[in-house]
């Protein structure tokens, strides 16, 4: 059966904690195995778009399904805590390359939202280090950390993205 059709029924939240947290561990060790359908959805929406596809499709199918709003609500709330409970699995699978990141699913999976990011980027842009100061702060850890940044690394390399140079800069030549 698709996850669609699982959560219209009352033990909802434990299949979609089963096929998200299943999905993870393919991803993880085989992610090509054959798996369950509702294991499959999860598995193919996060190597395709991460978190912000899987919920984009839940809720198409939600809505075509007629799930009534108060259910879409709750199903959309608890994607999320399963993101935030799944957050360093999900960093790593973004770092491997594995599920493909965005800033959508960069601010999803580690809880900022867009204007603390943007607040955060002027801060970067005027040399200081914002968003590992609001880390620790949020009680990441340094190595949570550490995958966050090969996230941006990778990213910077793959979009071969070349920042200014500062012209008062005595290192360049």
């Amino acid at each position: 059966m698709a996850l669609i059709e699982y959560l219209e029924h009352d033990n909802w939240r434990s299949v979609l904690r089963r096929s998200f947290e299943g999905a993870i561990s393919l991803l993880q060790t085989d992610r090509f195995r054959p798996t369950s359908s509702a294991i499959d959805d999860i598995r193919s929406w996060l190597t395709s778009g991460g978190v912000s596809r899987v919920q984009l499709q839940l809720d198409r199918q939600m809505e075509g399904q007629r799930l009534a709003v108060e259910r879409q609500r709750e199903i959309r709330d608890f994607l999320l805590v399963l993101a935030q409970e799944n957050q360093r699995s999900i960093v790593q699978l973004m770092a491997d390359g594995i599920i493909k990141s965005n800033k959508a699913d960069f601010l999803v999976t580690c809880g900022i939202s867009e204007s603390e990011f943007d607040e955060m980027w002027q801060q970067v842009l005027s040399g200081a280090n914002p968003f590992e100061t609001w880390m620790l702060a949020n009680g990441y850890t340094n190595e949570q950390i550490d995958q966050i940044y090969q996230i941006i690394d990778r990213w910077l390399v793959k979009t071969e993205l070349n920042f200014p140079t500062n012209p008062d800069d005595s290192n360049l030549n």
